[in-house]
């Protein structure tokens, strides 16, 4: 017996042709050693469509020859009585077991490897979770951090966030199935690579995000409706949003900000103008930045690598001119907002000393764009912050000047 890459199997000494349950574009057969291969022609429509005797009778007047056929439910059953051999992939043991009862020689069987708790914390992108933690500014910000109720409710909407967010993540990937099997490294991801079953994702997405629902029903009703908006922009952006040059973009720094406004209304406390319409500015600018990298990155390469994206190579000066000028907006309205409102809060014992947080953000922006610029902007810049020494540096620097302010 021998094996194709594709999990079609034949028989020595003949030649036999493999049909697929679920077939690409077009069925093929494979030599046997001595045999020779007929030549490759499109299964018909009704192989596509039609199931069990239905499929069985129409491959069998489409296949006199006799055929192999790879399957993995008890609908392939039918089929596997007429067919000359049986290819199990990833059956379960009951439809194994009826499948060997037939009496067919079984050529092949696939069976599924479980997936290890650490692909499934890259399915879920636990790497990603830290981003969620601006749902947390508010309270800091606030000062609230010393009520215990007031910590309680953000933690637990963040659990919320967290079930939320992952589940989209899941989504996403299966919507971006296709273009996902022809990316070099996307291709390895649970989903794609069929490790990790649609049904199974999208059921455990489906629960995770009725679950967070109702508790973020329970904790606030603002709160809900945050998360609520979060998802549906969320599966917006993944459905065809993010194929739109620019809006992406603003559409990520919306979704940043949504989480501090999630933060806000755990705490019923006012939003603040000043910090949203900075969140939306700084984070549109980051979102700006990783395009920026990813165009430069592709500039000496084909324009393929950028389309799934809807960029083009020569959109460089466009994303360095609005991300940059996104940056400097939202920099110049933190220090609007020290300077008319923070100054004369009396909520800091020394206010002033928070100048210095517009200036090590400045540096820090300046810093990502640059390496933006020259395409070694590995990830995307929240990412690459908690990993880079420098931002470490710049955040600890950030925390101590908040510390001294108090």
């Amino acid at each position: 017996m021998r094996t194709s890459s594709s999990g079609c199997a034949t028989r020595p000494r003949r030649a036999v042709r493999c049909i697929c349950a679920r077939p690409p574009r077009r069925a093929w057969s494979r030599p046997s050693p001595g045999g020779s291969a007929s030549s490759p022609r499109p299964p018909a429509r009704a192989t596509r469509t039609s199931k069990g005797p239905a499929k069985a009778a129409h491959l069998a007047r489409t296949f006199p020859e006799g055929f192999v056929y790879v399957g993995d439910s008890a609908a392939d059953l039918a089929v596997w009585k007429v067919a000359g051999g049986v290819v199990l992939a990833g059956a379960s043991r009951q439809v194994a077991e009826e499948a060997r009862a037939l009496g067919k020689p079984v050529e092949a069987e696939f069976t599924d490897v479980p997936l290890s708790l650490r692909e499934w914390a890259k399915a879920v992108r636990v790497h990603h979770w830290s981003k969620n933690g601006l749902i947390l500014v508010p309270l800091v910000l606030a000062h609230a951090f010393t009520d215990p109720l007031a910590v309680a409710a953000a933690i637990a909407g963040l659990i919320c966030l967290l079930m939320v967010t992952s589940s989209t993540y899941l989504i996403n990937d299966v919507s971006d199935l296709q273009a996902d099997r022809r990316h070099w490294s996307k291709r390895r991801r649970a989903i794609a690579s069929g490790r990790l079953p649609i049904r199974l994702a999208l059921g455990g997405a489906a629960a995770a995000i009725t679950l967070a629902l109702a508790g973020a029903a329970l904790l606030a009703p603002g709160f809900a409706l945050a998360l609520v908006v979060y998802l549906l922009l969320t599966l917006a952006y993944s459905f065809g949003l993010k194929r739109i040059p620019l809006l992406d973009t603003l559409v990520i720094g919306i979704l940043f900000t949504t989480r501090l406004v999630m933060g806000m209304a755990l705490l019923a406390h006012p939003y603040s103008a000043w910090l949203l319409t900075f969140s939306v500015f700084f984070f549109t600018s980051l979102a700006i930045a990783k395009r920026h990298t990813e165009i430069v990155r592709a500039a000496g390469a084909s324009e393929h690598a950028l389309a799934s994206r809807g960029y083009r190579p020569e959109d460089a000066p466009l994303t360095l001119g609005f991300g940059t000028a996104a940056s400097v907006a939202s920099l110049l309205i933190m220090v609007l907002f020290l300077v008319e409102e923070l100054f004369h809060r009396g909520t800091y014992a020394h206010p002033r000393l928070l100048l210095a947080v517009p200036l090590l953000l400045a540096i820090w922006v300046g810093r990502i764009w640059l390496l933006a610029h020259r395409g070694e902007m590995r990830d995307d810049p929240v990412s690459f912050a908690l990993r880079d020494r420098v931002s470490i540096g710049l955040g600890f620097a950030v925390a101590f000047v908040f510390v001294l302010a108090l």
